[in-house]
């Protein structure tokens, strides 16, 4: 497998949503004949609504066009033709050194009449992850309801997403008003604190808490937003196990040189360690919010959950990120050719998957000062890429 086909933008034909990926342009050809897809569009610019757009990893050479210091970025795809994405696509990356201009360049439009969609791009921008379940609370929350074909995909996820973070805070919410009213009250209760009425509902909380409404409020929303993130890690463990495992074991068929064989051994040790490492950069992090919440629920502190409430939207996109490099790192190691069962592979197809692994930002990024962080208060035009592009 080539680096050309490993970064195939065709690939991303049959994509709907992931994590990673909000395929737009795939949205409109399923759903182009339907009226609520015509009535309530994502995008109000046609063009727009009709990108690709990706959490993407940037690259030494992309990091310049950035003055934010950032290792990842929304980049949006164009496809020279939506019918048949082959044929390549300009792009450009939201928030990149004239991005309003380059965009107006490409669409054709005045930045005055794309005041709302650049709305839209900045809080795309603003969240690690383009999961459906997670979008649809952002959009939301800023009161952007697209036709529900944009995020159907979470559908499936929203009963045992609600389940899990309604699990996590109904014993703190059992504190706040008591054993007995909770009991009464929990019926009406479930929907409520999983609504953007929840810090309305708990207020009780916020007064033994000792916080400001607004500080409140955001505290709560991106905690359960913390939450979604610890379910999807909980979920990607074992296939996280298995992908470690072979990339521990995997080797090259055939004869092979000894110094292919130490060049191999060398790239898929430092590989294997450094995922390793960013599963434990996630856990880290997951356990801020878990020591601060079980001091607050075994010892009644509420000092240390404060501070994480305050913290919340910080210790998000960090945990953001980092689960976006495991289910990037998972994806990409799924996907690979396969034969049968094994996992072996050519000398050529192995090196080329491992300088692909080892030369992404996340692997590199080691030194990332996690608890500290979250404990505490391409070129000068428009470029086209071709189907190897992306």
């Amino acid at each position: 497998m080539t680096k050309d086909q490993i970064r195939s933008l065709a690939s991303l034909d049959n994509v709907i949503s992931s994590s990673r990926v909000l395929n737009l342009n795939n949205i409109y050809k399923k759903n182009r004949v339907s009226s609520d897809y015509r009535q309530k569009p994502l995008f109000s610019n046609i063009q727009l609504n009709r990108a690709i757009i990706l959490k993407h990893r940037l690259r030494p050479g992309e990091r310049a066009e950035f003055t934010d210091g950032r290792s990842v970025a929304t980049k949006i795809l164009f496809p020279l033709d939506p019918m048949e994405i082959k044929l390549g696509a300009q792009y450009l990356f939201v928030g990149q050194k004239d991005f309003e201009g380059r965009l107006c360049e490409i669409l054709g439009e005045r930045t005055l009449n794309l005041a709302g969609d650049l709305v839209i791009l900045q809080l795309l921008d603003s969240i690690p992850s383009l999961d459906a379940y997670l979008l649809r609370q952002f959009l939301e929350r800023g009161g952007i309801r697209p036709a529900d074909c944009y995020l159907e995909n979470g559908i499936s996820d929203r009963k045992a997403v609600q389940q899990f973070i309604l699990n996590e805070i109904s014993t703190l919410v059992q504190m706040s008003f008591g054993l007995d009213e909770y009991g009464a009250k929990a019926p009406a209760l479930i929907e409520e604190l999983l609504s953007p009425k929840a810090a309305e509902v708990t207020d009780e909380l916020r007064q033994a808490l000792q916080m400001e409404k607004s500080a409140y409020r955001q505290g709560l929303f991106f905690w359960k937003a913390i939450l979604f993130y610890k379910w999807q890690i909980k979920k990607i463990i074992p296939a996280s196990e298995k992908v470690f495992r072979e990339i521990r074991r995997i080797k090259p068929i055939g004869l092979i040189s000894k110094s292919d064989r130490i060049k191999i051994e060398q790239i898929r040790n430092k590989v294997a360690h450094r995922f390793s490492l960013v599963f434990s950069e996630a856990n880290d992090i997951l356990s801020i919010y878990d020591e601060s919440y079980d001091d607050l629920i075994t010892n009644g502190n509420i000092t240390g959950f404060r501070e994480f409430l305050v913290s919340s939207s910080q210790i998000f996109t960090q945990l953001g990120e980092s689960y976006n490099d495991i289910s990037h790192i998972v994806n990409f190691w799924r996907f690979r050719p396969k034969k049968g069962h094994s996992v072996a592979v050519t000398l050529e197809m192995l090196e080329s998957m491992l300088e692909e692994l080892d030369s992404m930002s996340y692997v590199q990024a080691t030194n990332r000062n996690w608890a500290s962080t979250a404990g505490g208060d391409a070129g000068n035009r428009t470029r086209t890429t071709e189907v190897n592009g992306f």
